[in-house]
């Protein structure tokens, strides 16, 4: 039976689509919507138009940003509030076991802020074929105004959701755009008209409409009354000087080009044009397509985008370089004149429709902060949140667009608040302990949702509840220190950052093991990001890389900070090789040459050694790093990882072999010809060792055909990995994504579907196996066998949890990475051989082998004599008896 209950006349009913349980929120217990907005879906299929859930992914983010509202304006709390946002979108799209659901588009990797990945899938292994769909977000519209109460224009988070194949699949870039409502529509405003152009066609079109001559004064009279909205942007400093000199009514937007669409929509602004995200622009096209109106994208070259002097003419719209025109290949969006099947030309001016053609499709947004673009039919502006402090309740307006209509509808979430009140009420009189217990249980409940004052009086009051624990005494004071934290961090001036990092660090040292000092510690790292990010963007380099570093001190092993600093490091020799890069492919017609991979690794080696003493570089093979960002930019996740383990061979060998057997290695395994063989002979004589593998450059008869077999070898791909289809960089952040959704696939698990969950559990051992040696090149050798190790758990998992085929090769995969790593660890060598036999002869072994694979021996003859391969060659190798 459902509940009922009536607030401000409107009769709310409890909403079952929502499980918060399962998202794994332990502070939001139940939804209430008004129950004549409650939908119902019927049959099969997707039925997005008629799902309630869709309704609190942006709700509950949006209740769970009051923990962020801060009155000091700090970046670091909109960081802070995008990471929130991530989390918890996460959690609730995997929680839908209805759906398979993919981004294909986000705004965050452009500014370098927190989002969901463009390819990231999400929903259960067991969803059909015919229920997948795509996701937009354009994340925090004019976050400003959640951290700072000087900015004005209100705050929205919105998501758009299709069937699949329903919204534009694009990198998160930047596009120029044009939005009229039904006013103008068919006037012929597009973006690849001046804007002074694209204001006589309005004008024009609405003399007509009202049957007045079209005389020149009519035409400048018209225009004088239109309004056209416009970011405030130095990019846009002409656009708005041309707006002034005729005499437009311009209404300038600090941070939000998506909500003045629903102004568009009422008929109180005339256009929307100039400069931005493409995320918000697809959102904008939902609202177009459902509501009404017309509207036109193109869109641009990053450097050209931010630039009014080259984005001014049409010509340099074209001007994508080489790594831009990769990823957009990625996109099937490439030059034009060269689409094959399937692609469309970067010059495309996309409609609405092209942008949001499904007809399943809802746009959502949460009110966060009052809007004045968001208003109810009688004119009066949409609130923000609300909470009852006495009760815990939330309040949140959601707008929802499906089926032509608009609602705006307040949800309410009702939290464990007003549940550990009532038992704190029941328990007077009782002893100090229990009461002491709750009051630790309700500051935590108050403090998840901002009240920080609050929360810091229940902890208070623990003190006079009677004779408490040591142990309760001491988390309430570390408890206490870390609400003081956050309490600094988001209303006092953060004029210097140790001011703040201080109330963390003494929540560390009060209580290292529990969650508040977790919790400290992962703070302290994030916020000593953040400002590493602050100042890269600034361009203080030196800061950023001071920072990052203070960031790794308390988290040692993560990859992605490691690259941050490694970014700095090289952004000069970085930035020279794709700069040649582009001119070449500028002489080549914008077309890659037949030896373009050896013509990349010549740049490569020549733009590093050339400089090689002009830089310091903090990891053990700044080569190997330089070259996965260059030559190997752009390639498969997979094939990097054989091209680097070759390496890793080849390397040992350099070093290790003597000459007769280095002839033979050289000659088998990368086709190398006997000249080039002996002058890499002559070069080991002289300088007695290779420091890296790209010391192959200083070798000087060394032909280049030579060097490229050696440093681009023939691989054979082993790895399966579903990130491939992303064409994604893996780093540690995306591997925890894709836990998520592993962790979704076994709950989810049903018979008929377990080749997916194989496969996306195959990805996550491959991916923990990327960062791990990435993680070597650093110089960071216990995180690199911490990774290593969690992909032979994830390998092990397989082999437990499955059937067939994919367990054996999954215990292939523990024998070649036990190889590897006595590769990378000398001084271990001879134990990690040990494994990597004894992980082969779980495949050669029948008993051991049906053991644990079943009766499959028949199907695996091939996988066997590759096991036994691996076994001959590693006790020969490495001397094993």
């Amino acid at each position: 039976m459902n509940v009922k209950w009536s607030k401000n006349n409107i009769v709310f009913i409890k909403d079952e689509s929502v499980d918060f349980k399962k998202i794994d929120d332990p502070h939001i217990v139940e939804a209430y919507i008004p129950e004549e907005y409650n939908l119902k879906t019927s049959g099969k299929g997707l039925q997005l138009t008629k799902r309630n859930e869709l309704r609190h992914p942006v709700g509950i983010v949006a209740a769970r940003s009051l923990r962020y509202f801060s009155t000091n304006g700090e970046g670091f709390n909109i960081f802070r509030t995008r990471g929130m946002a991530v989390w918890w979108l996460r959690h609730i799209f995997n929680s839908f076991n209805w759906w398979k659901a993919y981004v294909v588009n986000a705004e965050g990797e452009r500014k370098g802020m927190p989002m969901l990945y463009i390819g990231e899938k999400f929903g259960s292994a067991t969803g059909h074929q015919d229920n997948e769909a795509d996701i937009v977000i354009s994340a925090f519209e004019n976050d400003q105004c959640i951290v700072n109460p000087e900015s004005k224009g209100g705050a929205i988070f919105a998501v758009g959701y299709s069937e699949r194949g329903g919204l534009f699949n694009s990198p998160d870039m930047y596009g120029v755009k044009t939005i009229v409502g039904n006013k103008y529509k068919g006037a012929g405003v597009k973006v690849t008209n001046g804007i002074t152009r694209n204001l006589r066609l309005m004008s024009v079109h609405a003399l007509k409409n009202n049957g007045k001559e079209i005389t020149e004064q009519n035409l400048c009279d018209e225009i004088k009354k239109m309004k056209v909205v416009v970011l405030d942007r130095p990019r846009h400093k002409k656009l708005i000087n041309t707006l002034i000199s005729l005499s437009v009514q311009i209404i300038l937007v600090k941070d939000d080009d998506l909500t003045p669409t629903f102004a568009i929509i009422r008929g109180e602004v005339d256009l929307i044009i100039g400069v931005g995200g493409i995320p918000e622009a697809i959102l904008s096209a939902i609202i177009i397509e459902k509501l009404g109106g017309e509207m036109s994208l193109r869109i641009l070259p990053m450097e050209v985008a931010l630039d009014e002097r080259l984005s001014g003419s049409l010509s340099n719209w074209e001007l994508f370089k080489k790594n831009e025109i990769d990823i957009l290949r990625c996109f099937k969006i490439v030059k034009p004149g060269a689409e094959n099947k399937g692609e469309v030309p970067w010059n495309t001016v996309w409609t609405s429709r092209d942008l949001a053609k499904d007809c399943d499709m809802v746009f959502t947004a949460s009110v966060i902060k009052k809007n004045p673009w968001i208003k109810f039919q009688d004119g009066e502006e949409v609130p923000g949140i609300e909470v009852d402090h006495q009760t815990g309740d939330i309040t949140v307006h959601v707008i929802r667009i499906a089926d032509n209509n608009l609602e705006i509808i307040p949800i309410i979430y009702t939290t464990v608040i007003k549940e550990y009140l009532k038992l704190y009420n029941k328990k007077n009189g009782e002893n100090g302990r229990k009461r002491g217990e709750l009051l630790l249980q309700l500051s935590r409940a108050y403090a998840e949702f901002g009240m920080f004052r609050d929360a810091k009086e229940c902890l208070q009051r623990i003190k006079i509840c009677g004779k408490q624990s040591n142990d309760l005494s001491k988390r309430c004071d570390s408890i206490y220190e870390y609400y003081e934290g956050l309490d600094a961090l988001t209303n006092k001036p953060i004029l210097i950052p140790e001011v703040v990092i201080k109330h963390f660090e003494k929540v560390c040292y009060l209580d290292k093991e529990d969650n508040a000092g977790l919790r400290s510690k992962n703070m302290i790292k994030r916020f000593y990001e953040y400002l590493g990010d602050k100042y890269y963007h600034n361009r203080e380099h030196e800061k950023a890389i001071t920072y990052y570093k203070e960031a790794l001190k308390y988290s040692p092993h993560e990859l992605k900070l490691y690259r941050k600093v490694n970014s700095i490091q090289m952004r000069n020799i970085l930035g020279e090789y794709f700069n040649r890069i582009d001119r070449r492919f500028k002489e080549f017609g914008d077309k890659e040459s037949i030896d373009w991979k050896r013509y990349k690794l010549g740049i490569a080696l020549e733009v590093f050694y050339n400089n090689e003493k002009r830089f310091d570089l903090s990891s053990k093979e700044p080569w190997l790093i330089f070259f996965r960002r260059t030559v190997l930019h752009g390639e498969k996740p997979s094939y990097k990882l054989a091209i680097l383990i070759k390496l890793l061979w080849l390397y040992k060998k350099l070093n290790q072999a003597n000459n007769l057997e280095l002839s033979k290695f050289l000659n088998k395994e990368f086709k190398i010809s006997e000249e080039d063989i002996n002058s890499i002979i002559k070069y080991r004589k002289i300088h007695e060792r290779f420091q890296s593998i790209g010391e192959l450059y200083y070798v000087n008869e060394l032909s280049l055909e030579g060097i490229s077999n050696l440093l681009l070898p023939q691989v054979r791909v082993e790895s399966q990995n579903e990130l491939e289809d992303a064409d994604l960089p893996l780093s540690i952040s995306f591997v925890e994504a894709m836990e998520r959704r592993y962790k979704n696939i076994l709950e989810e698990l049903k018979e008929g579907y377990k080749e997916e969950a194989q496969e996306h559990t195959y990805a996550v051992a491959e991916a923990y196996h990327y960062v791990g040696l990435a993680l070597h090149d650093i110089g960071d050798d216990e995180g690199t066998k911490i990774y290593y190790d969690m992909a032979i758990m994830k390998f092990r998992e397989i082999i437990e949890k499955f059937e067939g085929i994919t367990p054996v090769n999954a215990q292939f995969r523990i024998g070649n990475l036990y190889e590897e790593l006595a590769l990378l660890f000398e001084d271990e060598q001879i134990d990690y051989c040990n494994k990597a036999v004894d992980a082969y002869m779980c495949i050669i072994d029948e008993q051991r082998s049906t053991q644990l694979f079943g009766n499959i021996r028949e199907l695996i003859p091939i996988r066997i004599q590759h096991a036994n391969e691996r076994v001959v060659f590693i006790k020969s190798e490495f001397f094993l008896g």
